[in-house]
């Protein structure tokens, strides 16, 4: 038997314990933030780590592992079981480079997300999607794993904010997991570029952030063949789904300008079909702000 780290969250502890059965010699960490740099830290010697949860548990267990061995059991859309990154926040957001984890799904876990867990994670895996497909960086395979990723979401779009079974929850980590598998080829955008210094100024949940965002980004890029994905005949159709969909947070207080300037300084934010200029981006911010 192989001596294991078991890395988890609130909502999954008592599974982290029926892992532990199967390992000898093991320690927990729990979860309760994104990753800092406090995580980078932490000195691993157990033979595997193994993150069980949604992002940030698991990009905090790629990120202890190193060069060991990570198992990744998602229980969210995040999809970060899907990349060879990890991101760490703190002043600035910071993305270091891991091994791509073990992937293990287990269909059978009780997933029981708080709807504020659930509808982050969706629409980050959303975002995930919809800027790998209009990314300039798509190819034939990104592109196929975008629209699997979309077609899977968009069933369950006008249920989020109601009871989903285990089946629903088990297709939604499956369409995080294919829009983790498009952005480890293309990498995010706009959207992510932008939500980035939200989530560090006004300590906002990143997928909460990203939901908030997207139907702007959407209407701004306009991209053709987006809403057939959707079973859409519109981008404005579409803009009115994903904003019926979510629940946006409440900022207050919030500095246009300054978060402009600062998502401008993230190359990727142009890395989308179409260009943003500050002044653009200003005035999407200030249609959020209301």
């Amino acid at each position: 038997m192989q001596s294991a780290l078991i890395v988890y969250s609130k909502h999954t502890r008592e599974y982290a314990k029926l892992i532990s059965k199967r390992y000898k010699d093991v320690s927990f960490l729990e979860v309760t933030k994104p990753p800092t740099e406090e995580i980078l830290k932490i000195k691993n010697n157990k033979d595997v780590v193994i993150g069980i949860g949604g992002g940030s548990v698991i990009d905090t267990a790629k990120i202890i592992s190193k060069d060991k061995r990570c198992i990744a059991i998602p229980t969210t859309a995040a999809g970060a079981a899907m990349t060879p990154y990890a991101t760490i926040w703190g002043k600035e957001k910071k993305s270091v480079t891991t091994k791509k984890p073990i992937l293990k799904m287990d269909y059978e876990l009780l997933k029981n997300l708080p709807l504020n867990v659930m509808q982050s994670t969706v629409f980050d895996a959303l975002s995930h999607a919809i800027e790998s497909f209009w990314s300039k960086n798509t190819t034939p395979q990104s592109r196929n794993y975008s629209k699997k990723a979309i077609r899977l979401l968009n069933k369950h779009l006008n249920r989020i904010n109601s009871h989903l079974n285990k089946n629903d929850i088990n297709e939604l980590i499956t369409a995080g997991n294919l829009a983790g598998q498009a952005i480890a080829i293309t990498q995010t955008n706009v959207a992510h570029a932008t939500s980035y210094p939200i989530t560090i100024e006004y300590g906002i949940d990143h997928g909460a952030v990203c939901g908030m965002l997207l139907p702007y980004f959407v209407e701004y890029m306009d991209f053709q063949g987006l809403p057939k994905l959707f079973k859409l005949d519109s981008t404005k159709e579409l803009v009115a789904l994903l904003k019926k969909s979510f629940i946006p947070p409440k900022i207050k207080n919030f500095d246009v300008k300054l978060i402009a300037k600062l998502a401008m300084k993230y190359e990727r934010i142009n890395q989308g079909h179409r260009k943003i200029s500050q002044e653009s981006l200003e005035k999407i911010l200030k249609k959020i702000a209301g």
